[in-house]
């Protein structure tokens, strides 16, 4: 990356996405949220915090309960374990692009002794014959990220979940963005969206931009058990200071704002238009995500990136996504605050100027 490239820029849409300040302006924010909302001390995250919390989520989610927990990696790797062994089964369903096959470094077969068995396709959102024929539980990443927050259409995700109910597979929901699905499926909130999954995981940080933790949300008996290997694993922190009151924060300031991040997104996808080199995935975009695939190699790619940004002063974003299965480069683009608040035609432009630059290495090398 950049680094003195993006200094230079007035616009930066790579992580975080929010305008939270430095470290020790969001401490403030979350200290005079707690003063405000009268959350005092606490321990061993027995307090008011997250009770508020784990009750709120158990609500949005329509879930009979849910589990705070400090990483989704730990929270995910609990929920497999659990779902596996009540099934008997250590075979755990996972999409070729789910986080836990990608970034965990094998987290739940090291941990927890389940046998990943792949299903579905690289390049799209699972179907219903995707399901394995046999395992202990399987999970489903909505949105799927490495397809730029690519989903199924509704009629699909009914059809998945009632296949897994006549063949008695466990679902598990890997919802660590799941805040813009009701902007992608109209008419349908979190709580009809969920129904169906034995359990649900989501982020705080991801896409709203907490500084930290996870929910897990499932039946009580699923809950309390969850419970259980938190404090074996190690995540019944003694203080649950920053990040469950953040996340309070998060939920109050920025949840409502969602559904302007994903309309943002559609706005800037079509603003770009047709541009040869230049594909965003999905287009349009479904959630408040969106990858810019360039037809170029890596190093061509970050190249372009970086003359847009000294071009337009518009930094578009941090890594490009390379892996063997999908070796066109894409620029994972996800709209927070910071690019709300912008002129739109400033991301456009700078989006245009990057597949351009592409575009004409790519003509002078060949």
């Amino acid at each position: 990356m950049s680094t003195s490239i993006r200094a230079q820029c007035d616009l930066d849409l790579g992580f975080p996405f929010h305008t939270d300040g430095d470290p020790a302006d969001r401490l403030e924010r979350v200290a005079a949220y707690m003063r405000a909302q009268g959350l005092g001390p606490e321990a061993y995250l027995t307090g008011e915090s997250v009770t508020r919390l784990e009750a709120r989520m158990a609500e949005l989610l329509g879930k009979p309960a849910a589990v705070w927990f400090p990483t989704g990696t730990m929270a995910q790797g609990v929920a497999a374990r659990i779902h596996c062994a009540e099934a008997g089964d250590t075979r755990l369903g996972l999409h070729p692009t789910s986080h836990l096959a990608l970034h965990e470094e094998d987290g739940h077969t090291h941990l927890h002794g389940l046998e990943p068995v792949s299903c579905g396709d690289w390049s799209r959102p699972m179907r219903p014959d995707d399901l394995p024929e046999q395992a202990g539980c399987c999970f489903i990443e909505l949105p799927q990220r490495h397809n730029g927050g690519a989903l199924p259409d509704w009629d699909t995700l009914v059809a998945i979940k009632a296949r897994a109910r006549d063949a008695g597979l466990t679902l598990h929901m890997d919802g660590a963005r799941l805040w813009a699905l009701p902007s992608a499926w109209s008419g349908h909130d979190l709580a009809e969206i969920c129904d169906g999954f034995a359990s649900v995981y989501a982020s705080f940080y991801k896409d709203l931009g907490a500084s930290g933790g996870a929910i897990l949300a499932g039946g009580e008996d699923f809950v309390v058990e969850a419970r259980l290997w938190l404090a074996r694993m190690g995540g019944r922190l003694v203080s649950a200071w920053p990040m469950v009151p953040d996340a309070l924060r998060v939920l109050d300031a920025r949840l409502d704002l969602v559904p302007d991040f994903v309309a943002r997104a559609r706005q800037i996808a079509a603003g770009v238009g047709e541009l040869a080199g230049l594909t965003i995935t999905p287009n349009p975009p479904q959630v408040n995500m969106m990858h810019v695939r360039l037809d170029c190699d890596v190093e061509t790619a970050e190249a372009a990136r970086d003359a847009a940004a000294e071009a337009t002063r518009v930094w578009l974003g941090n890594r490009f996504w390379h892996f063997e299965q999908d070796p066109v480069p894409a620029l994972e683009i996800a709209i927070g605050e910071r690019a709300l608040a912008a002129d739109p035609d400033r991301i456009i432009e700078a989006i245009r100027v990057m597949g351009a630059v592409a575009a004409e290495a790519q003509s002078t090398s060949g």
